[in-house]
């Protein structure tokens, strides 16, 4: 496991580089901490068993991600996120988040990327008259409450797309034909990303 302790205005500061998960101490024997995860993969941060941080099983790091976690009760509560989410000059995800995905088969097929936000490429298609296809994106990110945003990257004036529902682990995207008229055989690409929610 490759991790750098240093400190930070007398706060220890735990940068993780390489891994893909970290077991947090229990909140009992536990100081406040900064962590930081400097990728190249997501970070997932697991709380002891009986115990939550920000309220849920566990929480993931995208790279660059830093968190100062406090313990409360028996929880950890991440009360400072990273200065890049904080900017006044972008708002969202940051490098190394994403991926891509290209969907084999028909229009209709499922194609699975496990990534906060991404690129779906599909496969050819001739969206006709009021032509609507549908297919799942399994995605172990999404839950029921969340917003899954997206957008077409590449296609027609023609066409739109829209997520019709959400669950644990997918959600069902269309791409449809507004008008009365043919686009012929293009491949689309949509942008994605997801918010996370609460209800």
């Amino acid at each position: 496991m490759s991790i750098n302790s240093v400190y930070y205005h007398g706060s220890e500061c735990r940068i993780y580089s390489g891994e893909t998960s970290a077991v947090l101490p229990y909140t009992s024997v536990g100081e406040p901490f900064y962590i930081r995860n400097e990728g190249p993969d997501i970070l997932t941060l697991n709380p002891p068993s009986g115990q939550t941080v920000d309220s849920e099983s566990s929480m993931n790091m995208a790279v660059n991600d830093s968190f100062f976690l406090v313990p409360q009760d028996k929880n950890w509560v991440a009360v400072l996120n990273s200065a890049e989410k904080l900017t006044t000059d972008k708002i969202g995800f940051t490098a190394g988040s994403g991926g891509s995905v290209t969907q084999t088969g028909t229009i209709n097929s499922a194609v699975t990327l496990n990534k906060p936000c991404g690129k779906i490429t599909l496969v050819s298609h001739n969206y006709s008259n009021n032509d609507i296809q549908q297919f799942t994106l399994n995605n172990s990110h999404i839950d029921p409450d969340d917003l899954v945003l997206i957008t077409l990257r590449n296609g027609d004036a023609k066409l739109y797309c829209q997520v019709v529902d959400t669950n644990d682990g997918s959600c069902n995207i269309t791409v449809g034909d507004a008008h009365n008229q043919s686009t012929g055989s293009i491949v689309v690409v949509i942008n994605f990303g997801i918010i996370k929610g609460d209800s």
